[in-house]
């Protein structure tokens, strides 16, 4: 008797024969039916689907035969596995190899035997659909064809099956990388160390690395491994060592299952580490390599790796390039925040209260003593270190640009680490979210130097307005005698010298009443008494008053007088100063016999009153500081314009402070239009707003 030998490729056809899934399972009809028709087709006592395992041929489905398996070693199948031809014994009594086999001198008597290979999807030879009788027979070519034929029915069965296995091991595949893309606890090295150990776990292999290349030079970014003490974030080594190499000039995923066994023997990586099976996929991070994927061990692979498996290490490094893509732009944008005086944020209130910072740059630590993880959970933390005094104000603020989703400015105290208050500004543009929170961006910055010279230069202001206008109306008034004749007739030298130091003295006294109105006016101490008026009234006594200067200026203006009243509730006096204030620049920005046009309308619910001149408009350069105190526009033309550069600034604090606003229309050399809003006053009395 002569025992089968094993086929060249036995450890990859046993792992194909292991993954069939079909070893030591319960009868099925569907093999058992297609040994029933071979037994019928060549009219044998037996037919088999028989599978070689190790040490034994065991049986799928067998027909006119009890014993379940029998030795490999006396096996006829296992010759037969051993080509691609069917095996026929017309009489194994006549056959050195089988005729003093145990099977063919005892039960079940084997003399006739034909039997023909069954293959996987993959082509490994698992074992063969043969017929057995106990009586010698001849088998023609058409009953070898015929067998054949059975055969891949019986074959097509595995197919069946094994498009379930692949289908099955596809899901596990997706589902193992869901899980991974799903992962969001820690930062990025915690979670792609998480995702190599789970593809190691996967694959079956001891050892991921994420590989960052740069150059000529391999360095290990991110690692997995069940080999302790050989590998360590950071390591660097000549790309030339490992079989990333390979992988980069074959440009796709590269898999090796037995280095040992492969071209690739005389590889340095394969010296130096004995690593024998390698799968890797290349990291792609805008359009460039970033490194690899890759995943190997010291021992061969029993079975090749699949289609799935270069899939899933495929995908894998797509969401690897994910990841690394958000750290690197994460860290390139926190590397540029560090270098922003104050702090860029986001910050978010939803309707029950609470709040957060969903981004805050690293200043938030030096403008509210806070993390950015801290701030991240809860921004409470935040308020507690605005100043007592400070804090109903800030909140309110915050509440009226939810509501009205307007751009968010406040000015307000923090306290530091070192205990001291200083004075911050925040800026920041609210954007509503559909579950009913308020999202604003915006930034805040350090403003507690400028904000005490302002105070400085304020009191100062104060302080020297004060201390000059007892002098100046004494002055004054001394200037008013002598040019009414007191001290006697003068000459008309004295005259001329005297009206014109009058004239400075009440330009003086204007600028000195200027600067006392936009102290009070800041600090909160103007009081505003605001009643219900009708505007058109008050602007029309405003262009009263003006005439005189437009006369002198040689303008025109004129009121387009409609015939309805504005009632709005307004400090009568104070918003006459403010309509004064716009007709005054629109007069004196005005070519001579230039026409300075007024109106008021209702927009809504509110009172728009416009000013509008044919002078040379307000210069690009100037318009965002327009309103600020003692701004004036740098154009030698403007420049010769006399003013104090407060008018707009007293005007803008006095809206506010009645609640209203103040702006501008112009396109330069077109001529510019001014403006006031107010809310309209009710018949009942209320404000609208």
């Amino acid at each position: 008797m002569k025992s089968p030998d094993f086929p060249r490729d036995e450890a990859h056809r046993i792992t194909a024969l292991d993954e069939l899934n079909l070893l030591d399972t319960p009868p099925e009809e569907r093999f058992d039916r297609l040994t029933r028709l071979a037994a019928r087709t060549f009219d044998t006592p037996i037919a088999l689907v028989s599978l070689i395992d190790r040490d034994r041929q065991w049986f799928k489905s067998r027909h006119g035969l009890e014993a379940p398996e029998t030795a490999r070693d006396i096996s006829f199948c296992g010759h037969a596995i051993l080509r691609e031809e069917p095996l026929v014994i017309e009489n194994a009594l006549n056959d050195e190899r089988f005729a003093d086999n145990p099977l063919v001198t005892g039960g079940p008597n084997i003399r006739f035997y034909a039997g023909a290979p069954l293959h996987d999807r993959h082509g490994y030879r698992v074992g063969t659909l043969c017929v057995i009788d106990s009586k010698p027979r001849q088998f023609s070519d058409d009953d070898k064809t015929t067998l054949r034929d059975l055969a891949d029915l019986v074959e097509r069965e595995f197919g069946f099956g094994e498009l379930g296995s692949y289908y099955d091991e596809r899901n596990q595949a997706m589902n193992l990388l869901t899980e991974i893309a799903l992962d969001n606890e820690g930062d990025a090295g915690q979670r792609a160390t998480r995702a190599l150990e789970a593809a190691c776990n996967y694959l079956g292999v001891e050892t991921g690395i994420i590989s960052r290349i740069t150059g000529d030079a391999y360095t290990v970014h991110w690692h997995f491994t069940k080999l302790k003490g050989t590998l360590e974030n950071g390591a660097t080594l000549p790309l030339r060592r490992t079989y990333c190499s390979l992988m980069l000039n074959n440009g796709k995923v590269f898999a090796i299952e037995n280095m040992g066994q492969s071209s690739y023997r005389s590889h340095e990586c394969y010296e130096a580490f004995g690593l024998e099976s390698y799968l890797a996929a290349p990291v792609w991070v805008d359009d460039r390599i970033f490194g690899t994927i890759n995943f190997s061990s010291p021992t061969p692979r029993t079975r090749p790796f699949t289609a799935t498996d270069k899939m899933f290490v495929t995908l894998l490094a797509r969401w690897v390039a994910d990841i690394v893509y958000q750290q690197e732009h994460t860290e390139t944008l926190n590397k540029l925040m560090s270098q922003v005086p104050g702090m860029l944020y986001q910050y978010q209130l939803w309707p029950d209260g609470s709040s957060a910072f969903p981004y805050a740059s690293p200043g938030i630590q030096d403008v509210y003593g806070l993390s950015v993880e801290e701030a991240a959970k809860d921004a409470s933390g935040a308020f507690s270190r605005i100043h007592p005094e400070d804090v109903a104000a800030a909140a309110d603020s915050i509440q009226v640009s939810a509501q009205t989703l307007e751009t968010w400015q406040h000015k307000y105290r923090v306290r530091r680490r070192d205990d001291t208050w200083r004075w911050v500004e925040g800026h920041a543009n609210p954007e509503a979210l559909p579950d009913g929170s308020v999202l604003w961006h915006g930034y805040i910055s350090d403003i507690h130097e400028r904000q005490m010279v302002d105070e400085m230069k304020n009191q100062f202001i104060s302080t020297v307005s004060h201390e000059l206008r007892t002098p100046l109306t004494s002055i004054s008034g001394s200037l008013d005698l002598l040019l009414g004749g007191t001290t006697g007739t003068l000459s008309e030298k004295a005259t001329r010298m005297l009206e014109i130091a009058k004239r400075n003295s009440e330009h003086l006294k204007h600028l000195i009443g200027d600067l006392l109105d936009i102290e009070k006016l800041v600090s909160g101490n103007m009081p505003i008494e605001a009643t219900k008026q009708n505007a058109l009234t008050v602007v029309e006594e405003a262009l009263e008053e003006m005439q005189p200067m437009a006369h002198r200026y040689g303008v025109s203006v004129e009121l387009d007088n409609p015939d309805q009243a504005f009632y709005a509730f307004v400090d009568r006096s104070r918003l006459s100063q403010a309509i004064n204030n716009l007709v005054s620049n629109a007069i004196k920005f005005s070519p001579e016999r230039g026409l300075v046009n007024v109106s008021i309308k209702q927009l809504d619910q509110h009172i728009r009153i416009e000013v509008q001149d044919e002078g040379p408009g307000v210069p690009e350069s100037f318009r965002d500081r327009i309103f600020q105190k003692f701004a004036q526009a740098n154009a030698s033309s403007s420049r010769t314009k006399e003013g104090t550069g407060l008018g707009l600034a007293i005007t803008r604090e006095i809206m506010h402070a009645m609640g209203g606003e103040v702006g501008f229309d112009s396109e330069e050399g077109k001529g510019a239009r001014f403006w006031l809003s107010l809310p309209t006053a009710e018949p009942n009395g209320k404000s609208a707003t």
